[in-house]
């Protein structure tokens, strides 16, 4: 389970200085601060047999004084009743809202079993939600409760794919379809929530173009690099890298294949995508923007341009992975 994430010895590597990336590393120093008063305040919050997991920006090292708290209880039935562990799950979220935390009762608001994520992968009792759980827990799920159970929870959903006799493959492709599966339904998962549900628009809309794409462009580069590995080594390599953050496993990805040195578009065009959700006041405006009103506002066209100069470097790092993978691309990625 991770510690804190240090970024600098990459940005001396891709020669960039901390004013370049000053976002990107308040935001790292926020979560490690926030998560280590959180464990030790949250020691005893949950009984044997569940854990909890912070996903989301404070998951990934991303967050801010701004960012809510997306929180996953997980447990095992042959250990904890399931009453028990969904009431444990409800004193765990009103005790972090009572430190200030805004936890959103979204995907997570149930306590889940973990055999519920496990025993039905891509079958007709598999869901959406179910889905969200193993991809978000594999790679940016951050303990919060119970480490030595957390670090089991993710073990065993990582050995789901793992241990698969037919489905693992020698690159586990049933794992990363399935994260390529998540990251194409909450691109869907956009659609009916500005359209449909009548969700503000504007703070999903960027994240879509800047965390969310960040993160499939890491395990597809995460993946092509893994297939590059002897046969012993990849899936220990892949178990290690997975729930690093996306700016670091990209970086870690792209070293050996020679393209490095792309990932400092990536950091650049990053960090003012972060600057502007730790901002209070850029964030309300955002949810206060009409569609037909965004050519008028500068922080949309501000951030629009972010986005456009973020599509370029990533853009740039698919062409690297295409001249380096290219038939682990396509065959895995693609086709």
């Amino acid at each position: 389970m991770r510690g804190p994430v240090d970024y600098a010895p990459l940005f001396a590597e891709l020669g960039l200085t901390a004013d370049e990336a000053a976002n990107v590393l308040a935001a790292a120093a926020d979560a490690h601060a926030r998560l280590v008063a959180l464990r030790a305040g949250l020691a005893d919050a949950l009984p044997p047999g569940c854990a909890a997991f912070a996903l989301g920006s404070l998951g990934r090292y991303e967050s801010s004084a701004a960012s809510d708290l997306d929180l996953a209880v997980v447990y095992q039935p042959d250990r904890i009743d399931p009453a028990a562990a969904q009431q444990a799950r409800q004193r765990l979220a009103a005790d972090l809202r009572a430190r200030g935390y805004d936890v959103a009762d979204k995907t997570f608001h149930s306590a889940v079993a973990l055999g519920a994520l496990l025993g039905d992968i891509g079958g007709r009792n598999d869901t959406n939600d179910h889905l969200t759980y193993r991809a978000l827990l594999l790679t940016e799920g951050a303990w919060l409760c119970n480490a030595d159970q957390a670090a089991a929870v993710v073990e065993s959903l990582f050995g789901a794919y793992a241990r698969g006799a037919i489905t693992r493959g020698r690159y586990l492709t049933s794992l990363s379809n399935d994260l390529q599966r998540y990251y194409r339904t909450i691109c869907v998962d956009y659609r009916f929530k500005v359209e449909s549900a009548g969700k503000h628009w504007a703070i999903r809309y960027f994240k879509l173009r800047h965390s969310r794409k960040l993160w499939h462009l890491a395990n597809l580069a995460v993946f092509c690099r893994a297939a590059l590995l002897p046969d012993d080594e990849r899936d220990g390599w892949l178990a290690e890298q997975l729930p690093r953050p996306p700016l670091l496993r990209t970086a870690d990805a792209l070293r050996p294949l020679g393209g490095l040195g792309l990932c400092a578009g990536l950091v650049r065009a990053y960090d003012g995508f972060l600057a502007a959700l730790a901002d209070p006041q850029a964030r309300r405006a955002l949810d206060q923007l009409g569609y037909d009103d965004r050519e008028a506002s500068p922080l949309f066209r501000r951030l629009r341009d972010g986005a456009e100069r973020f599509d370029a470097a990533a853009t740039a790092v698919v062409g690297h992975l295409w001249d380096t993978s290219r038939d682990h691309l396509v065959r895995y990625g693609m086709l």
